[in-house]
């Protein structure tokens, strides 16, 4: 015959290859998984949570709550939230001014940004100085206003839509000072 090798000489050589070195593995030819550090912490939340319960190692973490002081919650603060969200959530127009107003009326404007721009949208000066007064201090302290185009635009409509001169002239400076 021939110098030239077999098919099955051929498919001999190819599996000693160094290129292709698989180890037949009694379990099926899969490799066997190396545990990592992600199992290792699943199996541990899962332990957690099967058993109720903190591990040790957070116990020692977390403040005890005997430890903590128990202070009874305040009614009026959730009021207050309650009004607040009101404000953020009202459409505009009448129920805007009447969310604002019962803010106002029982706990005073609050010092919050997000308030204060939508009190731009109310339709008296009374309210408008309050708001701007807070404005101002934001922007002196060097407070970063969260929507800064958002007030640039209110407080041009303050600027049209006042009646007081003097509510139009404070505008007027803030709009210079956040441009």
């Amino acid at each position: 015959m021939s110098d030239r090798p077999s098919w099955r000489d051929i498919d001999k050589k190819r599996d000693g290859s160094a290129h292709r070195r698989e180890e037949k593995k009694p379990g099926g030819g899969r490799p066997q998984r190396i545990e990592s550090a992600t199992a290792a912490y699943k199996k541990e939340l899962d332990r957690l949570f099967r058993e109720g319960g903190l591990a040790d190692k957070l116990k020692d973490r977390l403040p005890h709550p005997e430890a903590e002081e128990t202070t009874p919650k305040d009614p009026a603060a959730g009021e207050r939230q309650r009004r607040i969200r009101a404000v953020i959530k009202a459409a505009g127009g009448p129920e805007l001014t009447r969310a604002l107003d019962e803010l106002r009326t029982h706990h005073g404007l609050p010092d919050d940004l997000a308030v204060l721009l939508r009190a731009l949208e109310h339709p008296r000066d009374e309210v408008l100085r309050e708001a701007l007064t807070f404005i101002e201090q934001h922007v002196e302290m060097g407070d970063k206003l969260p929507n800064k185009k958002v007030f640039v635009e209110r407080l041009k409509g303050v600027e049209v839509s006042s009646f007081d001169p003097s509510v139009q002239k404070r505008a007027a400076t803030l709009v210079a000072k956040l441009r």
